[in-house]
């Protein structure tokens, strides 16, 4: 096969603050793998844990053109040959491009969506939340009834974990309630934001006020800790930031209700499957989230969340402009298209 690289920048409409900082867009790449007269296409999203290390670019890159080389005898659908390949690289968004690119190619390859060849069923996607950053209390009066409008979504997930501190935190969550009409379900998401006493207080605080569950409550390296917040918690937790792959799950049971899968994290659909097979067999629910990506990557993960009990694929909606078209959204559900492989078309550029 042959593999191409090429930027693939991304600006957003509403730059992002979460507790560790704020994104007005990434420098996304565009990964192309042709064989056979057939071009298959994914995409590397930067992202940063905190203290778990970040992606980027450039360390994307160089792993992408030394699997090049080493790629280059190996065909689309040989994924266990390739895999051996990709283990020698250290970017685990750049494996999820590439192999994303396969998985595009195999389904334009036979003529079917990636969904079918992996067995699900459309008709079990849920509905996705869609996010609203950190913010002052006026700008969120404004951002929230907009985003509900634009988007139709049913429920909102909240940024929570303010380096301002609780009060902050629970002042503009109450703008949020105050703004969001009935019948939307609230999510928050701490990014590690919290301390374990800090936590335990807001799990009762929103609990009183109706949220459904909270991810990453505490900072990545501090799982040792989690037992303490999970211990009576009102509300279940989800575990983002401490959980990577299918070996950081069997770590976690006990501590946490469920994993929150990003294919940009685990490393790829392949990969994704084994997080959702090792919860499933920890008695954990699984959850599916996404990076800054554009609908390329966010069609990857849409294939495969007929198999995860809740969703946050939102990112491309706050594109200006979304490079990649061909995902559907249906009464708050974002859904794959019926077209083969991953069933997204470049709307600039030549597509194949």
């Amino acid at each position: 096969m042959q593999i191409h690289i090429h930027p693939l920048p991304l600006n957003k409409r509403y730059p992002l603050t979460i507790s560790r900082g704020t994104s007005a867009g990434s420098d996304n790449l565009l990964v192309e793998v042709t064989h056979d007269g057939i071009m298959g296409r994914g995409e590397f999203a930067p992202y940063s844990l905190g203290d778990g290390g970040a992606e980027n670019a450039a360390s994307a890159r160089a792993d992408l053109e030394h699997w090049r080389e080493e790629l280059a005898e190996i065909a689309p659908w040989e994924m266990q040959r390739a895999e051996s390949v990709l283990d020698t690289g250290n970017s685990r968004a750049a494996r999820a491009a590439l192999e994303m690119a396969l998985h595009d190619w195999m389904g334009r390859r036979i003529g079917l969506p990636v969904y079918q060849l992996l067995g699900g069923d459309l008709s079990r996607i849920v509905p996705t939340s869609v996010t609203i950053g950190i913010n002052l209390p006026d700008v969120v009066r404004e951002r929230v009834p907009e985003l509900l409008e634009r988007t139709g979504a049913r429920s909102l997930k909240i940024k929570l974990g303010s380096p301002n501190g609780l009060e902050a935190d629970q002042a503009m969550f109450s703008v949020v309630r105050e703004s969001t009409p009935p019948g939307i379900a609230l999510r928050v998401d701490a990014n590690g934001g919290w301390s374990v006493e800090g936590a335990r207080r807001m799990l009762r605080w929103l609990a009183e006020r109706g949220v459904e569950y909270v991810e990453q409550p505490l900072p990545l390296g501090q799982e040792a800790d989690l037992p303490a917040v999970h211990k009576d918690a009102p509300l279940p937790l989800f575990a983002d930031e401490s959980c990577r792959t299918a070996a950081d799950v069997p770590l976690l049971a006990g501590c946490v209700d469920g994993v929150n899968l990003k294919l940009m994290k685990a490393g790829g659909i392949r990969e994704g499957l084994r997080v959702i097979h090792a919860a499933r067999a920890h008695g954990l629910k699984v959850m599916m989230g996404c990076m800054s990506e554009s609908s390329l990557a966010i069609a990857a993960s849409a294939h495969l969340s007929p198999f995860a009990d809740y969703l946050d694929l939102d990112s491309h909606l706050n594109l200006l402009p979304d490079p990649f078209t061909g995902l559907r959204w249906t009464e708050g559900r974002v859904l794959p298209g019926d077209g083969p492989g991953l069933g997204v078309t470049r709307i600039c550029g030549e597509d194949a």
